[in-house]
């Protein structure tokens, strides 16, 4: 679990499910280095708060059954520990997966604007030879830019990324690829400890100004919705609805409730419904206003995309990878739960358990001590 090397866990051994730690952030921005005027009153400038709260109430498990005969059929091994052990390995990245959406809670991005100017530009930054560099060392002088001290920093990417970054590295005969990755430890990079994770969050932008025809599809990851005049009942269809607006309005719908089905789209497959729900964690935003249908996928890692409606478009596609001091995030990870076997009590078997009981907070200190750093994909 790589969140658990990045977080500040300070608050983990003393609250439970349903409390909270509320911290108060200080705002000195209205107290001003003035000059003294001397026999003149003083001027008393107001520092201001606002309350801030951490609660513990993320509570999430995965279950499964195996059944007596199961377990006597596989002789020696014991699919109990073996499957379970792969869905502890699912539960433990949904957490990593939830802290790592909260990059996207930076006070400051940092694109390929901030490569060659002082400004953020909103596009992502895409790896080669010249960028690396570029990233690796003005990423930093941003921080520091904004008051931060470059001590205890930490770069999270994914494993494309990584590799990207290696490759410039090993050209300069620093080898990272010796390092050992425990925790998704790669190695150092410029001051920063460098890890991989590929539950970062993944983001990208469909543009549609055009009404759709019948048979048209939007795929993310593989899952296709199709564009249809007349809705039937084939799985991931979705009303054109007369115009491009409420084609994306009915898209977005269908993305954000992949397991319903009403008058304006289909219920994508059972086990789409399942990668939606627990590997890409999909949420849609439409903009009448911009033509644009924004998506965001949680722990998604980079988005795969495609699209034939006419003169539609996948743009800005981008991972949000953390690059910023250690601990700029808070986590609680009060209780997660070795594998679980327990008999049943109608049936002759076991239910098997793995859980965690948390909760995560990114503070108004914490927001500043870290970039939120486009990576395109």
């Amino acid at each position: 679990m790589v969140a658990r090397k990045i977080a500040n866990l300070r608050f983990e051994s003393v609250l439970t499910y349903g409390e909270s730690v509320e911290r108060v952030a200080y705002d000195i921005s209205g107290v001003r280095v003035r000059t003294v005027v001397r026999g003149n009153a003083s001027t008393i400038d107001s520092v201001t708060d606002t309350s801030e709260l951490l609660t513990i109430n993320l509570e999430k498990e995965a279950v499964f059954y195996i059944s007596d005969g199961e377990v006597k059929q596989a002789g020696p091994l014991n699919p109990g520990e073996v499957i379970g052990g792969q869905i502890a390995i699912k539960v433990a990245a949904d957490f990593d997966a939830r802290v790592f959406y909260e990059v996207l809670s930076a006070l400051y991005d940092f694109d390929n604007g901030d490569l060659t100017t002082l400004a953020s530009s909103g596009t992502p930054i895409t790896l080669n030879s010249t960028t690396v560099p570029q990233f690796i060392t003005r990423a930093p002088a941003k921080l520091r830019r904004n008051n931060q001290t470059l001590t205890n920093l930490a770069l999270v990417i994914d494993s494309y990324g990584a590799s990207d970054i290696e490759q410039y590295l090993l050209s300069k005969n620093i080898d990272i690829a010796a390092s050992t990755f425990k925790n998704g430890y790669a190695g150092p990079v410029r001051g920063a400890e460098m890890y991989v994770s590929e539950n970062l969050t993944g983001q990208a932008l469909f543009t549609a100004a055009t009404t759709p025809t019948d048979g048209q599809t939007v795929t993310i990851n593989g899952i296709v919705w199709t564009a249809k005049t007349t809705l039937g009942a084939t799985p991931g269809n979705v009303l054109i609805g007369g115009s491009a607006d409420a084609f994306r309005a009915n898209l977005t719908d269908a993305i954000n409730n992949p397991g319903t089905t009403d008058a304006n789209h289909v219920a994508v497959s059972a086990a789409n419904q399942n990668l939606l729900a627990d590997q890409y964690r999909l949420a849609a935003t439409n903009d009448n206003v911009a033509d644009t249908m924004t998506i965001i996928g949680t722990g998604s890692g980079a988005l795969t995309l495609a699209t034939n409606v006419t003169a539609a478009t996948w743009t800005l596609n981008c991972i949000h990878a953390y690059f910023g001091k250690m601990g700029a995030i808070d986590a609680v990870l009060q209780d997660i739960k070795e594998v679980d076997m327990r008999p049943t009590a109608d049936r002759r078997g076991t239910n098997v358990f793995s859980s965690y009981l948390g909760g995560i907070k990114t503070f108004a200190d914490g927001a500043k001590k870290f970039l939120d750093v486009l990576i395109a994909r």
